[in-house]
């Protein structure tokens, strides 16, 4: 068992929230807990996905904003831009 101090203001609204979940603090409190852990995990999923995203050679050391503009500079930018990215 954990005793927690909390200061009297944070305590006033945790046992009004108890109150009107009709629950008590402790469920308030395991309720918290449990949405950060699920917070901190699909964060954790998050950046795990984006680490294994393949890497695309045609793209390396290449500022994706100027491929961006490149791509929208007229008809005559395409093939350059695809010429670039093929190369």
């Amino acid at each position: 068992m954990l005793t927690i101090n909390l200061e009297p203001e944070l305590e006033t609204r945790l046992n009004k929230i108890a109150q009107q979940a009709h629950c008590s603090p402790n469920e308030i409190i395991k309720q918290l807990i449990s949405h950060y852990l699920e917070q901190q995990q699909a964060s954790e999923l998050l950046t795990d996905i984006i680490n294994e995203l393949p890497i695309f050679p045609s793209f390396a050391n290449q500022d994706p904003l100027i491929l961006q503009s490149q791509g929208r500079v007229g008809s005559g930018a395409m093939p350059t831009l695809l010429t670039k990215l093929l190369n």
